[in-house]
């Protein structure tokens, strides 16, 4: 007779992180989901990380890599964080599936990306028309992204930064923001940020939140209840489709996409 093997957590996720970032999504991964899940963080290695598109796209491979890596240390779902990876080296949402369903056959686990993942769940939702707060984003991140989400089927009604929202005077004082906090920005303004693009086109059957150096879990709740909105953001569409992929249910005060798990 076999005897059971006692596995310590009832799910095994991982995460693939931004370079030379202290990133949030693994600890924040822990408090979205069910007791229970163990998690693993590889940071990509990439010396002279400077956050530009040519950057990633010069080491797109290297998420292949830290994807096979994780599934060797029995992921069950690997997570990418960081939403413009999908179209840094000029991919299609067709793209990026192939992308994903052949690196994930390489790790042995599903591999999901944030940007991937945005469009997931607003197809999930039945989005078709959307406002968008690009947080911090540059305006190529942005520009980016948001012809993205376009390629995706889904109209863009209105799109504008912290900048462009009068939240943040200029570029400058965006670095010195981020220098001081290690890009931590305040749940006031991730909710202003949100609210602002609702504001700017209500009729939107939701609102987009593109940049995971924004924790904007912490402020879902408080956003969707404001505006009468769904909010799908960049953090909180990968933690959905990590846990679909896991069949397991998030914690509840989490928004509208997390909540459709059960």
């Amino acid at each position: 007779m076999v005897e059971a093997v006692r596995r310590q957590y009832r799910a095994y996720a991982g995460f693939v992180t931004t370079p030379q970032f202290f990133d949030d999504s693994p600890t924040q991964f822990v408090r979205v989901a069910p007791p229970g899940v163990g998690i693993i963080q590889r940071v990509n290695h990439i010396d002279e990380y400077r956050y530009t598109l040519d950057d990633r796209a010069r080491n797109f491979g290297v998420l292949e890599e830290s994807a096979v890596c994780l599934g060797r240390s029995y992921c069950q779902v690997i997570g990418q964080v960081g939403t413009n990876w999908v179209h840094c080296t000029g991919t299609s949402p067709t793209d990026i599936e192939r992308i994903c369903a052949d690196i994930s056959a390489k790790a042995g686990a599903p591999f999901v990306m944030a940007g991937q993942a945005i469009v997931d769940g607003l197809r999930e939702i039945g989005a078709e028309t959307v406002t968008i707060a690009n947080g911090y984003f540059r305006p190529d991140w942005s520009a980016g992204i948001n012809a993205y989400l376009e390629a995706a089927g889904f109209r863009v009604l209105w799109a504008g930064n912290i900048i462009d929202q009068g939240l943040i005077a200029d570029h400058d004082e965006m670095l010195r923001h981020e220098a001081a906090t290690l890009w931590d920005y305040p749940d006031d303004m991730m909710f202003a940020a949100a609210v602002d693009a609702h504001a700017r086109a209500p009729q939107a059957d939701a609102i987009v939140q593109t940049g995971a150096g924004m924790r904007m879990v912490r402020v879902l709740d408080m956003v969707e209840s404001h505006t009468g909105t769904p909010l799908v953001a960049s953090d909180g569409a990968l933690y959905w489709r990590m846990l679909k992929h896991l069949g397991l249910p998030a914690a509840p005060g989490n928004g509208h996409l997390l909540s459709t798990l059960g």
